[in-house]
């Protein structure tokens, strides 16, 4: 099988490590991230962390653009994924997850809030 080689390097912003960022084959990652889905749902924090490591950095590019600062887009990313997780149940698995996992992460933009969760 051909390698893909990384588009985007980007630091981890917990780490401070290198990592590729996610989608790189978008179909491969769907599949992925709709797996680590059906995980989560069923409970599973090491499916979240994986799931948080794939699709963490495309998320976050997406949201610092539609926020006035780093710091909110911060708080919308820690947001999006409290959401994946409470929600993650409701998932109904071969939908498209990229789009799920997207909706999800901007679900707080018409209310002006941060995204973290009380």
């Amino acid at each position: 099988m051909k390698e893909t080689k990384p588009l985007i390097r980007q630091e981890h912003p917990v780490r401070g490590q290198a990592q590729d960022a996610a989608c790189l084959v978008p179909g491969r990652a769907t599949a992925h991230a709709d797996d680590l889905l059906v995980q989560i749902a069923h409970g599973s924090f090491t499916a979240l962390a994986e799931l948080y490591d794939l699709v963490a950095p495309l998320l976050l590019a997406l949201l610092r653009s539609r926020r006035a600062t780093a710091d909110q887009a911060d708080d919308a990313l820690v947001g999006a994924f409290v959401r994946i997780w409470r929600t993650a149940p409701s998932y109904s698995p071969g939908t498209a997850a990229l789009d799920w996992i997207i909706d999800l992460a901007q679900g707080d933009r018409r209310t002006g809030t941060s995204g973290r969760a009380a």
